[in-house]
């Protein structure tokens, strides 16, 4: 391996950080690259729901992701925290993730639809659920999922 000039190390390729859209070019997505996706706990949320139903208005979304957030039901959610939910959605996450080719967004009906999402992306999502604590195995979020006494 090679070392880069900031201490890191390659495996001899380009001394230059993969971005998403090198995926759409061809190239192999990067770890990193998933982790950006996955590193805040509100993206991930609004992913491990949306890989229970594809395709979800936004609104509908934001409180449901907020909710989670919360440990509470979607009607608990109150207004004001749906909309900023919402307003981070559209002006972060959306654009982070339709750039990645993750989500696309019908600004006509305000829906999202995920993409098919690679592989490694899969299983990335899947280990930052067991951590979160999702059962996605069972396509249940925590909302759902009966907490275990032991």
């Amino acid at each position: 391996m090679e070392k880069n000039g900031d201490g890191s190390r390659n495996g001899g390729s380009q001394n230059r950080t993969a971005t998403p859209s090198d995926a759409v070019d061809g190239a192999r997505p990067d770890l990193d690259d998933h982790l950006r996706l996955l590193c805040e706990r509100r993206r991930r949320y609004a992913l491990y729901l949306m890989r229970e139903r594809n395709a979800e208005e936004l609104s509908v979304l934001a409180r449901r992701v907020a909710a989670e957030l919360a440990e509470t039901t979607p009607d608990a959610v109150d207004e004001t925290r749906r909309a900023e939910i919402e307003t981070l959605f559209v002006h972060v996450d959306i654009p982070m993730l339709e750039t990645a080719n993750v989500v696309s967004h019908d600004r006509r009906i305000e829906t999202l639809s995920l993409e098919d999402l690679p592989e490694s992306l899969e299983t990335a999502l899947d280990a930052c659920a067991a951590i979160d604590g999702i059962g996605l195995g069972d396509g249940k979020t925590s909302e759902e999922t009966p907490n275990d006494p032991d």
